[in-house]
Formats: structure tokens, sequence, C-alpha cells
């Protein structure tokens, strides 16, 4: 029951509807195993996340308010771990508290007293038949290449490693008429891409902290998420020069006014560096990030470098075989989608 696991986040933190935390320990815990990795530390096997006695982690409350304005809203909490907090959208069923969308009924424009738990977090990169793979770079979230803090790199057994974690909140529910109803637990999701040091394997997916595992390295607790198994990805060429909108003699001359505009913010996003994304065309099927189970959208976007505008082209790599559309900063036009074939 969730109001049990909250009521082992013993900080002694004073919550307004549940009052104070005391602090606690818990005899519950899954029996443990031991294994060595290839470098010798020790690791200790722990079990599931979801079991673990949340009074071990790091916790945080925050209760700013989200608004600037004054009119006071009833939504329901959309909570995809895909974004850093709460997304709120159109009030459905409050009776619906096992939804993997809606979360739990909130009154924008007011503080709440949310409660975010932190954990390392590990994860191992494997190839088809379970091998490590090791010196590949990892990808969390909307990563940019010049961006260290999103980006990590496998060791020799393929495991990478991240620093504090946000791995489960807690969203205060305020129409709940049961306590246990009071928080709502959400555990994250995270969107990672692993491509090999060779660029030939290479993975994008989403990967969830209530799948995730529990393990202590040299006495610290870590959470574990499932393996990312890379498969085989390919490379293409795209002509800068083809990103831009042909001119037509012919057209009207608000077309070409038109055309001469949309060409100006394509030129000025490739020159600031917000990249040229691409987004596989089968996975826009669903039109919520939510909805869907893999990332269609792959991060990081290609930054546009000074041979690239030499050679004329730029090799977009990593990417499995597919459709692709081309995204470009924040132009809404439909460019020439792109193949990516073995």
């Amino acid at each position: 029951m969730i109001l049990n696991k909250i009521l082992k986040i013993c900080a002694a933190l004073a919550v307004p509807g549940l009052g104070l935390f005391a602090a606690c320990s818990s005899d519950d815990n899954v029996a443990s195993s031991f294994s060595e990795t290839n470098t010798g530390k020790p690791v200790e096997q722990l079990g599931l996340l979801a079991e673990l006695d949340t009074s071990l982690v790091d916790k945080r409350i925050f209760g700013d308010n989200p608004c600037s304005v004054s009119d006071t809203v009833v939504d329901s909490v959309y909570t995809d771990s895909v974004y850093q907090g709460p997304m709120l959208v159109k009030k459905k069923d409050p009776e619906v508290r096992d939804s993997s969308v809606i979360k739990g009924d909130r009154i924008m424009c007011r503080p709440h007293n949310d409660i975010y738990l932190y954990m390392d977090t590990r994860a191992q990169v494997v190839d088809s038949e379970g091998k490590p793979v090791a010196f590949a770079k990892v990808y969390e979230g909307v990563c940019k290449y010049d961006d260290p803090k999103c980006q990590y790199t496998t060791d020799k057994d393929g495991y990478f490693y991240m620093d504090s974690v946000n791995f489960l909140t807690y969203w205060e529910n305020d129409f709940a008429e049961d306590v246990k109803y009071a928080y709502v637990e959400d555990y994250r999701r995270l969107q990672l891409r692993a491509i090999s040091a060779d660029s030939s394997l290479g993975a994008n997916i989403y990967s969830s902290f209530v799948d995730a595992s529990v393990v202590k390295i040299n006495g610290k607790l870590v959470a574990e998420l499932k393996k990312i198994v890379v498969e085989p990805v390919y490379s293409s060429k795209v002509y800068i020069d083809s990103l831009y909108v042909a001119s037509d003699e012919n057209a009207s001359e608000r077309d070409r006014e038109n055309a001469e505009s949309l060409n100006e913010s394509i030129r000025k996003s490739i020159e600031n560096g917000e990249g040229i994304c691409l987004e596989l065309k089968d996975g826009n099927e669903l039109k919520f990030e939510y909805e869907k189970t893999s990332p269609s959208v792959f991060y990081p976007c290609h930054k546009v470098t000074e041979e690239d505008r030499k050679n004329g082209y730029m090799i977009m790599y990593g990417l499995p075989e597919g459709t692709y559309n081309i995204l470009i900063g924040g132009t809404y036009y439909e460019f020439s989608p792109l193949e990516v074939k073995p």
C-alpha cells in the first residue's frame, strides 16, 4: 500500500495531511545474495526497488507554487517521467487511480508538498548475446552532444553510473477522501540512447524504475535498471542544401517570401547549433509521448560542424532501419523523409 511505503520515508519530515514522518527502519527487506563483478567490487543483490525501505534513500520535499496567475483550476496530474515534474491536463474520472497517466487530482496555482526520492543508478549495456558492450556512449533524455551532465560511458563490464537520480515521486493529492490516497506513487521513466564505440550497435529505449532492482556496491545502495540490449544500427548521409526550400520563379510573391522566411529560420537554427533531430516515422502514430513504449525522437540531435559545412553533408549515425522525419529547431515544415537501410 502506498501509505505504508510513505510512512517509511523517515527523515522526520512534517508533511500536511500526513503528520510527522518518524525515523524508522524495516526488517522486511528481501533476502540478499552476493556476486562479484569482473573488477572485484562486491555487489550485494537486494531484490526489487519497489520493495526497498525508502527510509534508506535521499528524499526532498518541494512546496513551491507552480503558477503565476490567481485563477484556481482543478486538473489531473500527468506524470510521465519524460518530464521533470507534473504536467497538468484536463480533469478525468477521479476514481481512475491505477491509470499510468492520471495519477491523482490536483489544484493548480497552489503549493504541493511533493516528495522526491533519489538514488545513484546504474545499468548494463549488452549485445543480443548478452555480452557486455564496453566503452559505449549512453545519452539520457533530451541530451546535447556538448553537455557532459547527461552522457555516460560504459566500463569494461558494460555498466554506466548516474549520480543521485530522482527515481520515485509521491505527488500530493488535493482531493483524497481517504488518507491512503493522500499521496500518489509515480516511478520515473528515463529515455536512454546507447551507441557502441564503433557506432555499429545501438538502442533508444524507455527504462522505468518500476522494473528496477537494488544492489549494494561498497556498502552503498544503487538502483539497477534493466539491461539495455543494443542491436545493429546504421548511418545515413544528409546533404545540407537539401534541407532548404528550393526557389521557384513561377511561385507567387507571397510563396517566395514564405520560402525565404523559412530558409532563414532553418539557417539560424543550424548556425545556432540547435541541431537536426530525427524522429522515427513509424513511432509517431501515437500523439502523446506517454502512450509510446519506446521513444520516437533520437537524441542528441546532430549539430552541424564546420567540417560538415565544408563537405556539404553530415552523417547521421546510430539509427535502426526505418523512415525518419527531419526536425529542425522550431520550424514547422515537412522535410523529405530520411530512409535508413543496411
